[in-house]
């Protein structure tokens, strides 16, 4: 007779080697979701992931909308509720409930309960986690980015650009980070990067009304490509007056990810599916709700990705790809 891992745990957990889940005691599992944009193919893919397992689960949802001062509010929740594990979409709502890893002061962060991360960029540079291969002792989680060399070679690929123009959220961490990397790595290449960061009100929070401005300036200065980051107030947020903007000033757009390409009317991507990336999380959860340390489990992306084209996009700059890039490339056409 052959015995499953589940069974395998609770035998363990009987001998005193390995702690027994409490979703193995109960039947069912209680996840609480701590999001920033609402709800997204990336928690469709987390979901159904979980369902196709066998999992019985119960979510508690709360979303911020970028507002981060939420989340003392929802801390206090989570630490009333006690949930089984944790779902933080976004390295904004992450850092705020996890902290970062070398924090002095951890009263105010969760670091009881497991802590799996979706949609975040760069742990490492954020302080998320200290070393990928050994995340930490309560957090694991994916990273949803291609490469920064990757995402360069497909921009080039598409259009050869002398002068690449971004523009950022400058309160965002990992914004300022994905930001530092673009520009080291287009000095690299020689080619100049043109920075725009986001107008701030007096509460530091961004201003929606100065993007399309920005995106002019960009146009003005020279740009031959706006590059749109993992940054979750311009590429999320305010995607389709990015996207808009961007085409009215005649300027094609890079994303590194894949909505700003699929709903909005930005040019490229080099990204991976958020249901895959979802799914991929939920893979990672399931290793902690099977008894997995979350520190022992590895952050990782996944392998592969994909070349999102917008055709609709692209006959309307009159900016078309090369003959091989559409050979493997997924087409867009809205």
């Amino acid at each position: 007779m052959s015995i499953s891992r589940r069974q395998c745990l609770a035998l363990a957990a009987v001998a005193g080697s390995v702690p027994l889940p409490t979703f193995a005691q109960s039947g069912s599992v209680h996840i609480f979701m701590v999001l920033g944009r609402g709800e997204s193919a990336n928690e469709v893919g987390f979901r159904e992931y979980l369902r196709r397992q066998g999992f019985n689960v119960r979510y508690t949802v709360r979303n911020t909308s970028g507002d981060l001062s939420k989340i003392p509010d929802i801390i206090a929740e989570i630490r009333a509720a006690k949930p089984d594990l944790i779902y933080t979409w976004g390295t904004p709502q992450t850092l705020a409930i996890a902290g970062p890893w070398d924090a002095q002061d951890t009263s105010g962060y969760i670091r009881d309960i497991p802590i799996v991360f979706c949609f975040v960029s760069d742990p490492v540079a954020t302080r998320i986690v200290p070393d990928l291969r050994q995340p930490r002792g309560n957090v694991t989680g994916t990273i949803h980015i291609a490469p920064i060399n990757a995402q360069i070679n497909t921009l080039i690929a598409y259009r050869k650009s002398s002068k690449i123009g971004v523009i950022y959220n400058p309160e965002e961490e990992n914004s300022v980070t994905a930001v530092k990397g673009l520009r080291d790595e287009l000095h690299k290449r020689g080619i100049e990067v043109l920075e725009a960061m986001v107008t701030l009100d007096a509460e530091r929070k961004p201003l929606a009304v100065s993007i399309r401005p920005l995106i002019d300036g960009l146009a003005k200065r020279g740009a031959q490509f706006l590059y749109i980051g993992p940054d979750t107030f311009v590429a999320n947020q305010q995607r389709a007056v990015v996207a808009e903007a961007a085409l009215l000033a005649g300027l094609p757009t890079f994303s590194a990810t894949e909505l700003i390409v699929r709903e909005n009317s930005a040019l490229l991507a080099l990204a991976s599916s958020s249901r895959a990336i979802g799914a991929f999380t939920a893979l990672k959860a399931t290793q902690v709700l099977d008894g997995g340390r979350p520190g022992d489990i590895p952050v990782e992306t996944l392998r592969r990705f994909s070349v999102l084209i917008n055709m609709t996009t692209a006959r309307r700059l009159g900016i078309y790809p090369s003959i091989s890039l559409l050979n493997f490339a997924e087409i867009v056409d809205l």
